[in-house]
């Protein structure tokens, strides 16, 4: 029994019996778990993130309803001394260390949005670990929920496999192109890494329905192997060495048993490793380099985020914002370099809490980490008298192959991915506390619930009002992109205003709402309105190309030169090939009758170039660079030639793509390849 300091003594919930049949929390978790792969509203730009955010704050809110009835019908103990546990204690400090960061936060709106989930994920934690410490939520109950949500996602990928499939698809093409309302591929094959120790558990624990669990952990691995993803892949190689490795170290199967499980598994990967290499053209996402490159090149300029941030970071939900700052020059994309193609995240969580909260925020996200890592050895270390004890083996293999994971991808943006991840933490934790810590528990009063209860109604409120603000903004983005396409500019305008609020400014490009309204106004002809929305775009969004472009198209319309070409040389620094701003700004020294600056600028532009501007530009720039050309020069031989050329449209452009094509300079070409005196 546990006694307080005030002498007081509260009952010791590691003591209390395990009911046999599911009690409303077990079924509360199960419907939860059954309905989370399910909630999508194609309405929105992303149809998953942010409903499944409402879900969550919902679930949590009637857990919470129901946990204050018990408390008050005597069925729950009003104890949260867990919270003093060190995952608590570092997953709260992320928090406190998230909002500090908010001073750095160039868009607030997405700092809001960060830490809303954050903190619904906190909530959801705590909950978790109290229901299981006091056996309210049983184990085998939230194994049965979790391999529904396993069940399920994997027969939506099923179905879409065998959709696109029968409709003419190549099947591997096919096994690319799934998500199971997921979003993307690699979220799925990650998403069903966190769910399989929950089947591998229930294959060894739960006696009825083997059959079914081995098929569906079965085509859990041949999925991840199907959609190619191939930080899972090594994921899935080091959970099963780690598990085979602690299945030695500790001697829980015979060494027999254990030989055969090595072999089998050895000879698994070597048969798949052979298939996939004798196949490389129907598996060439995991060969193919792409895609690494990029992220490398992602990786770099968030590396050059920390050095100038490197304390406190850019704010939460910032990096998007900050990423161009840092060059778009070193990718090999057209559409990266010409804002087309932009990126929310750098493909590692790690550089992302650390690019945002700056180094005490990483190192408060790796010790929630560290401490998990550090509870599943103090299992080990008393695992006398648990038989289960082999369960913490998969989830140590878990972990570790989550943290792979997270080098290369970002599980930590999405809800399912946490609520997978904080519910394992949650099962560690509460036999930590219950089995090591209360051992030898501190004499420290409890903490009581009627605090804590007001600051969680808080953040569910908070978590709420930003999720329906955002989805509200988001409901109202994605018609403004359809009015967009059909040009209806003042119905674009009025969508625009319905989406920008407190909680949400810039869409999933991130691209600032009112940038569109922007572009409507100035494609209308209002130039000072446009120039105020792009204003206004440039301070949520200061290195986003196209604003800067459209504000210095919207400067020099109101003919302020100087303006504008400040406004193209942003964006030119951000991204040496934005073919448009180069045109426009030669288009801005064209017009200030700098024509050697004008020639200059258009040069650097792609002679394959397709915008029309380059076609309707080059000709007179050509043109007017050549008058400047016989005002300069006193020699005869380059007044005869550049004569020649005067008026010549197509002489003009016809030697000035030769010497391009010949890496020559202009003039020398033209001074050994055209005819003084030329005729057309």
């Amino acid at each position: 029994m546990k006694t307080t300091t005030n002498g007081s003594k509260s009952p010791d919930p590691g003591i209390m019996v395990e009911n046999s049949k599911p009690g409303i929390f077990d079924k509360l978790y199960f419907c939860f778990f059954s309905l989370l792969p399910l909630i999508y509203y194609d309405k929105l730009i992303d149809p998953v993130l942010l409903p499944r955010q409402i879900f969550l704050t919902f679930f949590v809110s009637g857990i919470s309803l129901v946990i204050l009835s018990h408390i008050k019908q005597k069925k729950l103990f009003s104890d949260f001394s867990f919270l003093r546990l060190g995952v608590f204690v570092f997953l709260l400090s992320f928090i406190i260390i998230s909002i500090i960061s908010f001073h750095r936060s160039n868009t607030v709106s997405e700092s809001f949005y960060i830490l809303s989930k954050i903190l619904i994920e906190f909530n959801f934690f705590m909950i978790t670990t109290l229901l299981i410490i006091q056996n309210q939520l049983k184990i085998k109950y939230l194994l049965r929920a979790v391999v529904m949500f396993g069940l399920i996602s994997t027969v939506i990928a099923l179905s879409q496999l065998f959709e696109m499939s029968i409709s003419g698809k190549s099947f591997f093409i096919s096994a690319l192109e799934l998500n199971s309302r997921f979003g993307h591929k690699n979220l799925l094959s990650s998403v069903l890494f966190l769910v399989f120790p929950f089947i591998l558990i229930s294959i060894i624990k739960v006696k009825r329905h083997k059959a079914l669990l081995v098929g569906l952990g079965v085509i859990i691995l041949l999925l991840t192997w199907l959609v190619q993803t191939k930080a899972v892949i090594v994921a899935f190689v080091v959970f099963f060495f780690v598990l085979l490795f602690m299945l030695f170290r500790y001697r829980v199967l015979s060494k027999r048993i254990l030989v055969r499980l090595t072999v089998t598994l050895f000879l698994f990967i070597v048969i798949i490793s052979g298939f996939t290499f004798l196949n490389r053209q129907k598996f060439s996402r995991i060969f193919d380099s792409k895609s690494s490159l990029e992220r490398i090149a992602i990786w770099k300029n968030s590396v050059e985020m920390i050095k100038e941030n490197f304390i406190f970071g850019v704010g939460a939900g910032n990096w998007q914002i900050e990423f161009p700052k840092y060059g778009l020059d070193k990718f090999a994309e057209s559409a990266v370099k010409n804002g087309m193609t932009t990126f929310q995240r750098p493909h590692n969580d790690y550089l992302w809490v650390f690019c945002e909260t700056g180094f005490w925020g990483l190192l408060a996200y790796l010790f929630i980490f560290a401490t998990i890592l550090f509870y599943l050895l103090r299992i080990f270390k008393r695992r006398r008298g648990n038989k289960d004890y082999w369960m913490f083996f998969i989830f140590l293999a878990t972990v570790l192959g989550y943290l792979l994971i997270a080098f290369v991808d970002f599980p930590l943006e999405r809800i399912e991915h946490q609520v997978l991840l904080y519910t394992t933490f949650a099962i560690i934790a509460a036999h930590y506390y219950k089995n090591v810590y209360m051992v030898n528990p501190p004499t420290r009063s409890e903490i009581k619930g009627p605090a804590l209860f007001i600051l969680l109604i808080l953040s569910l409120l908070f978590s709420f009002t930003v999720c329906i603000k955002r989805a509200t903004g988001a409901y109202h983005t994605q018609r403004l992109y359809l009015f967009k396409q059909q040009s209806n500019w003042e119905k674009l305008i009025d969508e625009a205003d319905k989406s920008i609020n407190l909680f949400y400014s810039v869409d999933p490009m991130s691209a600032p709402i009112v940038w569109y309204k922007g572009v409507a106004l100035f494609t209308s002809g209002n130039m000072e309105a446009a120039k105020t929305c792009f204003e206004q775009a440039n301070l949520i969004h200061p290195y986003h190309i196209h604003v800067l472009n459209n504000l210095g198209s919207c400067y020099e319309k109101l003919n302020d030169h100087k303006k504008a070409e400040e406004m193209y040389l942003r964006a030119l620094a951000i991204s040496s090939e934005f073919e448009e701003a180069r045109l426009n700004l030669s288009a801005v020294y064209f017009n200030g009758k700098e024509f050697e600056k004008a020639f200059k600028t258009i040069d650097n532009c792609s002679v394959n170039s397709t915008d029309e501007k380059y076609k309707l530009f080059l000709p007179a720039i050509l043109n007017s660079w050549i008058e400047l050309q016989l005002f300069s020069k006193n020699d005869l031989r380059y007044i005869d030639t550049l004569n020649s050329l005067k008026n010549n449209k197509e002489r003009t452009l016809k030697l000035y793509f030769e010497s391009k094509a010949k890496r020559a300079n202009f003039m020398e070409y033209v001074l050994a390849n055209a005819q003084p005196n030329f005729q057309n």
